[in-house]
């Protein structure tokens, strides 16, 4: 039985490297996808900044030309006081034009305004733009890298779980169904534990003495009572 024992062993070490793999493999997709999800949302917040710009330069430009007409209008109306007849018409040309140009300075004073905050928004985008592309350019590559790692760690897997085979073939059904048994109920892909000092090394739980014994001799399958793991004697107590 410890010849067994011993190709379980080599079973279990091959077996961890396996869920170890598995564990990788299974974490990359999620890492992609919030990989995703951040470039998604850095490209998002450019796309607002620059539509936001894009908007307010808009309503400065219509504003302009707003502004113009009704810097045109009056050019237009003060050209008009050398054919003014009477006082009463004199008095209501300096109103209209009183009102004109307060329309112009307060829409000047808007114009002003806007400009200040697309200047401002300009600075916010320049000062995160660089910055922010050359993340969402790492965060693709890194995608990339995944992506190989994903086919790498495939093709490795396809030939451990050859060799897996092989081990297995090795090894008497019942003993491989009972360890196979044991592993698929793991959470950590372990299914064998050294036995040492009276110690299950699996779960460091202190093993009975008759128990302990029974697994120095070898002489058939024992199992820790409180991690399940198959006991295998330690090289050092083999020795002794």
């Amino acid at each position: 039985m410890l010849n067994e024992l011993k190709k379980l062993k080599d079973l279990q070490i091959l077996d961890i490297q396996i869920f170890e793999k598995e564990e990788t493999l299974d974490s990359i997709p999620e890492q992609n996808e919030n990989l995703n999800e951040q470039i998604e949302e850095m490209e998002n917040k450019l796309k607002e900044l620059r539509n936001s710009i894009a908007i307010q330069d808009e309503e400065r430009q219509k504003r302009v030309e707003i502004l113009n007409k009704g810097e045109d209008k009056l050019k237009g109306i003060t050209g008009k006081q050398s054919a003014i007849r009477n006082k009463e018409e004199y008095g209501a040309l300096l109103r209209e034009i009183d009102n004109i140009k307060r329309f112009n300075r307060d829409l000047s004073d808007e114009i002003k305004d806007i400009e200040r905050e697309i200047e401002f928004k300009n600075e916010e985008l320049k000062a995160i733009e660089d910055e922010t592309v050359q993340k969402i350019a790492d965060y693709r590559k890194k995608i990339e890298e995944n992506i190989k790692t994903m086919e790498t760690l495939d093709s490795d897997l396809e030939k451990m779980y050859e060799n897996r085979e092989a081990l297995a073939e090795k090894i008497r059904p019942a003993v491989f169904r009972k360890y196979q048994r044991i592993l698929e109920s793991s959470a950590n892909g372990k299914a064998i534990a050294d036995a040492q000092n009276k110690i299950c090394m699996g779960c460091n739980m202190t093993l009975p003495p008759e128990l302990f014994n029974m697994v120095l001799r070898s002489e058939r399958i024992e199992v820790c009572p409180n991690c399940q793991c198959i006991l295998i004697p330690c090289k050092c107590e083999e020795s002794e």
